[in-house]
């Protein structure tokens, strides 16, 4: 997991605790939504699991998620470089 947040925080140029803390602020939003994809599309965190670790409602994990794969797809971000 904590690879996946170091990825996150290079691609949106965020602190990894600020991505972590409640709120949001559009940048917040993109690297937390994008962290819950990757988490649970790549690396096989269940939503709850991954909400519970992030202090996320389980229907906010899941809409984070769809919301990751939408940014993921957009601006062509990979977990892993090229």
């Amino acid at each position: 997991m904590d690879k996946v947040t170091i990825r996150v925080s290079a691609v949106t140029e965020i602190d990894p605790e600020q991505m972590c803390k409640p709120g949001k602020h559009p940048l917040t939003v993109k690297a937390r939504s994008l962290l819950c994809y990757w988490a649970v599309r790549k690396l096989g965190y269940s939503v709850p699991e991954l909400s519970k670790m992030l202090g996320l409602s389980q229907p906010l994990g899941s809409i984070s998620v769809k919301r990751g794969e939408n940014i993921a797809e957009v601006d062509q971000l990979e977990l892993m470089e090229d």
